[in-house]
């Protein structure tokens, strides 16, 4: 399976990917949300910033996902401060995350660049951040188009 990742572009994250200083995302959430339980060891991270541009520039691979139970608040933050370094997360991310009941952590492995190529969000109803695409020749803008449900 294959999914669009956005990642923060302000925060640098995609550099960070770059460096291997970024070898985690994650998602935090009040409720079960997008990728919560979507996402699955050997499955393949195409990444694209929040810039509004549709471009994808690298892609890594799922090695780890941990889909967290249900959560109190001091879980939660022990749980990001745990793995706060491997997320890469600036201190206003942590306190966007920290708390939250349900958190999707996972772990990524080589992280490799592609040559950049816009994608289409016109299968997608909705405006989430991760987006599970099966395979990503489908949302490639010069690659076939199908209906993603």
């Amino acid at each position: 399976m294959d999914h669009i990742v956005y990642v923060d572009r302000p925060a640098g994250a995609l550099e960070a990917l770059r460096r291997g200083d970024k070898t985690m995302v994650g998602r935090a959430a009040m409720g079960r949300r997008m990728p919560y339980g979507k996402v699955s060891v050997g499955d393949t991270l195409y990444f694209t910033e929040n810039d509004g541009k549709q471009i994808i520039h690298g892609r890594g691979t799922v090695t780890r996902v941990f889909d967290s139970p249900k959560l109190t608040h001091d879980e939660s933050v022990a749980i990001l401060g745990k793995h706060r370094k491997a997320l890469w997360l600036s201190q206003k991310q942590f306190q966007n995350m920290a708390g939250k009941r349900y958190l999707v952590l996972v772990n990524i492995a080589r992280y490799e660049e592609v040559p950049p190529f816009h994608f289409t969000r016109r299968a997608f109803h909705s405006i989430d951040d991760w987006l599970p695409v099966r395979d990503i020749s489908i949302v490639r803008k010069d690659g076939p188009r199908q209906d993603l449900k």
